[in-house]
């Protein structure tokens, strides 16, 4: 009986990964609630001003962005 239970467990477990991973990408291409190392140099107040003004322009939400500290590098995050 036990075999079944962490077998079970294990699936639910699996299952909500995987709904977490699906429910936080956004499909049609929308810049929000990411952080996005693609975005380049983050780091001078010129660079916040365009990090801001890109994820207003990317996301429907019109929250902007912010350059988020990393420990490599700071990047361009877009608000939820």
């Amino acid at each position: 009986m036990s075999t079944i239970m962490k077998l079970v467990s294990f699936a639910m477990l699996l299952i909500l990964l995987l709904s977490v991973d699906v429910e936080g990408s956004e499909s049609d291409g929308s810049l929000c609630c990411n952080t996005h190392p693609n975005f380049g140099v983050c780091k001078t107040q010129q660079d916040k001003k365009r990090c801001n003004t890109w994820c207003l322009k990317g996301c429907k939400n019109k929250k902007g962005g912010f350059c988020k500290r990393l420990p490599s590098r700071p990047q361009c995050h877009c608000y939820c």
